[in-house]
């Protein structure tokens, strides 16, 4: 559905937006830059700018519908082939996508769609990093991150401490590993398992690192009631079983004796049992971006060009909780434009919903209509008033 004239038109809604946006990069003469376009994110690389007043005045010449930049520093950030850069340091970055996820919804709508619940879904997964990886296990605080809502599927968060910039990719691998919870030894987590006649020990919630959130999530599940046991492998009966007696096995699991109640093969139901809860504990990131130092990112505050909304800074993990991207990162808010739309799925956005459309003509806001013609979804016919 695309046309010239149409991204002619978001062009400069583009541009108009970058006349009144605030863009704020640290080091941004030691960053790369990559200039997209409506086909291809990545189109020309390799660019560099003095300042940020040159970035700006870039962005407003050019109207770019994708700008990314590296989570690396460089001496020459122009320089090419890569190792003429001179690499400096890399921020450690973390990238949280829906479409890595195991949402529900995703069997009611196709793969590229993005809904309320899947945005809910990673921004809880961008939460659930950053308090219960980042800030407890790495010892970051929250002064030391940057969070961005991608402007499309998810979140991006980059930590800036001196101590990371210098990590190569095997010390970051190890850090994506750990938050992905590759390599659990179930050993390590109940030492005695197997051992005949010995009572088994296992963490307490209020242990550091994975142990204590094994026993913690446990005993969350527990309280909730068997259907939330039996997502972690077990049969119906043994769910009804420990509920029943969940009292008691709380009790042992709070003194780090998960042996209180009689279980068939006690060693092997437990560590099945890890193995589940270790892979809905653990956090969807992105590995290939963590773990790569020379990785190009979403500037934060650009346009998105598949949705025309905001890659927009989130303030504070406080901020984080209330942020709701469909109404807190809307671009282009004036004006309305006439569409041919095709989409079957409702569009829930600035608090209104549109559609489904089956090939009809609409009038919409401008920022419902762009984010349509973007996704593939609408044919724009002609715009009203959009200064």
């Amino acid at each position: 559905m695309r046309d010239e004239s149409s991204d002619k038109m978001i062009s400069s809604l583009i541009r108009d937006y970058y006349r009144r946006a605030v863009i704020d990069v640290d080091h941004v003469d030691k960053r790369e830059f990559a200039y997209g376009t409506f086909e291809s994110k990545i189109k020309v690389r390799h660019l560099s700018f003095g300042s940020i007043r040159e970035l700006s005045r870039y962005l407003v010449d050019n109207a770019p519908p994708y700008l990314s930049y590296s989570s690396a520093y460089y001496e020459f950030p122009a320089g090419r082939p890569m190792e003429k850069k001179n690499w400096r340091g890399s921020e450690l970055v973390f990238d949280l996508d829906a479409t890595d996820m195991d949402i529900p919804c995703k069997k009611e709508h196709s793969k590229g769609w993005i809904c309320k619940i899947c945005l809910e879904a990673v921004k809880g997964e961008a939460i659930k990093l950053i308090e219960d990886f980042l800030i407890p296990d790495f010892g970051f605080s929250e002064s030391e991150m940057i969070i961005n809502f991608s402007g499309n599927r998810g979140y991006h968060i980059h930590i800036n401490k001196e101590d990371v910039l210098g990590l190569d990719k095997n010390e970051r691998k190890q850090i994506s590993d750990y938050i992905s919870g590759n390599g659990i030894d179930s050993e390590e987590i109940f030492p005695d398992s197997g051992k005949r006649g010995k009572r088994l020990i296992g963490p307490r919630p209020e242990e550091k690192g994975w142990p204590g959130k094994i026993a913690k999530n446990f005993v969350s599940k527990l309280n909730k009631g068997p259907e939330a046991m039996q997502a972690l492998g077990m049969s119906k009966q043994m769910a009804e079983k420990l509920y029943k007696n969940r009292s008691l096995v709380e009790m042992g699991i709070r003194s780090g004796n998960w042996d209180m109640i009689s279980i068939k093969n006690k060693s092997e139901f437990w560590k099945d049992v890890l193995k589940k809860e270790a892979v809905i504990q653990s956090d969807r990131i992105d590995g290939n971006v963590t773990n790569d130092t020379s990785h190009l990112i979403r500037l934060p505050n650009t346009i998105h060009g598949e949705t025309g909304l905001i890659a927009k800074k989130v303030g504070s993990l406080s901020e984080l909780h209330k942020f709701d991207p469909m109404k807190d990162a809307i671009a282009f808010e004036k004006g309305e434009l006439r569409v041919c739309a095709n989409a079957e799925h409702e569009l829930e956005i600035k608090g209104e919903v549109f559609g489904p459309y089956r090939g009809e003509e609409v009038v919409l806001p401008v920022y419902a209509a762009t984010y349509l013609y973007l996704k593939g979804l609408a044919h724009i016919i002609n715009s009203t008033d959009i200064s």
